[in-house]
């Protein structure tokens, strides 16, 4: 029954002890009230029993004085449309002329706000909760509902976190999201300076802090700054004025430098006083899922993690029948917001950071080197071209070091061959595999360009093999592999990226230096080199200058 279809003279009217209501009393006439959960500003949340369903709920009484009668019950209807297993469930909703009552599922763990204040999250963690309240706002905004007081104590995390059956990672088994709608039905002055104006200054996007607007954006924004605060153990906006709600905030890696860039670039993203400049739930939720194996699992070093505990809050451990009784597919997938550019480049760079795509690369230019080396040895092959290039691309796909000369005969073919100690570097994991493997890899282009009668790089046709300048060309293409990945401060992307380029040219010199000649492809190989080499600083580069480009716009 709905608060509607509820007259004030069934409410039940509940025993009184000094104006807050009493234990055990009955509360509209079914809700028997056990204990008390928590006090706030504004009312009490207390553990009940429903009486007649049998089942254990929570009930939010709401101070009178602090409700807004005319909204109350648009709003109850609004939060009961809500059905997500990352929401709290609101069953019945009523008021009376000594207070209104909000009749929602519970759920035995704590608050956000009060894990982070003794230390028992770890960053992967944090961004687990960040995923399931992405995911909550996205189904409350595809209903048309704003929360508008997104904030750590409004955030509840079940002590027993279970995956909702055949729902994506992340989706409501991390974190519950409650108070729908109940930021809009109290003007007291003590929320903000005006009565028109809901939600809690601290976690409020600007535009709802100067003039009340609160649209998906604004939610967007104070869940970014949830993320922020919880990472970075820092709130900008607490204790700052109206007339600073404006400025930008400092970007997170200025608080924490350990963070992946990816991750700080895209909450400072959200964070942006534009509205229409911080995209989209879906893109900060891709850009946590990207970060999930990079987080740390450790948990604050204020206390042991957290596995658990017996305190309750206003959530239950599953969703309620209302989303059981709902078909599976029933709830509203995430829907793309923000321009198409923005979503262009966040694949692009997600696709590019992938393990996979380096394995992909490498196996399918080892499948090419193998078939063209077929055809240029043997006038009719033994083999198919074609199934040998399969056979070895699937091989290397899984063994990825076993198709590295091939691929440099491929890369060899096409006058790139000078980028091989790059890819190798990638590949090997100890410094004297890459060593090896750098020294072999030219060998394997001499003795592949020999016996085919093609100059994939270097034909020594100056100086024999066994000359000892061959043998310096050797060592610069083993030591240019071995200390590729040395090159990397990890902290200073453009330095990175010099640091690739005079690597590159420095191999190039050395060669030639060597006495070998004609190098063929010796500045587009340098050049794939020096990408191979700076992709990921470039990447972060690009990630941190878009953030800083939409903060100097925000000044502007």
């Amino acid at each position: 029954m709905s608060a509607s279809q509820l007259p004030t003279e069934h409410l039940g009217e509940p025993p009184r002890t000094g104006g807050a209501t009493a234990r055990g009393a009955l509360l509209m006439g079914r809700y028997r009230l056990v204990r008390r959960l928590g006090r706030g500003a504004f009312g009490t949340v207390w553990s009940a029993r429903d009486e007649r369903l049998d089942r254990e709920v929570a009930v939010k009484v709401l101070d009178r004085e602090h409700v807004i009668h005319a909204r109350f019950e648009r709003e109850a209807r609004a939060a009961a449309r809500l059905q997500h297993p990352a929401i709290v469930t609101l069953y019945e909703a009523a008021v009376d002329d000594d207070g209104a009552y909000l009749v929602s599922e519970l759920v035995r763990g704590r608050t956000l706000e009060g894990l982070l204040e003794a230390g028992m999250l770890s960053d992967r963690e944090i961004l687990e909760i960040g995923v399931a309240l992405c995911e909550a706002l996205s189904h409350a905004h595809a209903q048309g509902v704003i929360h508008r007081d997104v904030k750590p104590s409004n955030v509840l995390v079940p002590s027993h976190r279970g995956r909702a059956a055949g729902l994506g990672p992340g989706l409501g088994e991390s974190a519950k999201l409650t108070d729908f709608g109940v930021a809009h039905v109290i003007g007291a002055a003590a929320l903000t300076r005006t009565g028109d104006i809901v939600g809690t200054l601290a976690y409020m996007a600007p535009e709802q802090a100067c003039d009340g607007t609160s649209g998906p954006h604004a939610d967007l924004y104070s869940l970014a700054l949830i993320l922020y605060e919880a990472l970075s153990g820092v709130n900008p906006r607490a204790g700052t004025s109206r007339r600073r709600d404006s400025a930008p905030l400092p970007p997170l890696r200025r608080q924490r430098r350990d963070l992946p860039r990816r991750l700080a670039a895209g909450i400072d993203t959200a964070l942006r006083v534009r509205p229409e400049q911080r995209g989209s739930l879906l893109d900060l939720r891709a850009t946590l899922l990207a970060c999930l194996d990079q987080a740390d699992d450790t948990p604050g070093v204020v206390a042991p993690g957290w596995r658990g505990k017996d305190e309750e809050t206003w959530v239950r451990d599953a969703p309620g029948p209302e989303w059981i009784e709902r078909r599976q597919g029933s709830a509203p997938t995430l829907q793309m917001t923000g321009s198409s550019a923005s979503g262009l480049r966040l694949g692009l760079t997600t696709v590019m950071r992938l393990e996979w795509f380096g394995r992909a690369l490498n196996a399918a230019a080892a499948g090419l080197g193998a078939a063209w080396l077929v055809t240029a040895l043997w006038t009719r092959p033994p083999f198919e071209p074609a199934l040998v290039a399969v056979v070895v691309a699937l091989v290397t796909l899984v063994v990825p070091l076993a198709g590295v000369l091939l691929s440099g005969v491929a890369l060899g073919v096409v006058g790139l061959a000078g980028a091989l100690p790059a890819l190798v570097a990638k590949l090997a994991g100890h410094w004297w595999q890459r060593a090896l493997l750098g020294a072999g890899a030219l060998c394997g282009l001499v003795i592949a360009g020999r016996l085919s009668g093609h100059n994939l790089y270097w034909l020594p046709a100056r100086i024999p093999p066994s000359d000892p300048r061959a043998l310096l060309a050797l060592a610069a293409w083993a030591l240019a592999a071995a200390v590729a990945p040395l090159l990397r401060t990890r902290r200073f992307p453009l330095l990175d990226l010099m640091l690739a380029a005079m690597w590159s040219v420095g191999l190039v010199v050395a060669v030639g230096a060597s006495g070998a000649h004609p190098l063929v492809g010796e500045l587009p190989g340098a050049l794939l080199a020096a990408v191979i080499m700076g992709w990921g600083p470039l990447l972060e580069v690009f990630e941190e200058t878009r953030a800083m480009a939409g903060i100097h716009d925000d000044v502007a």
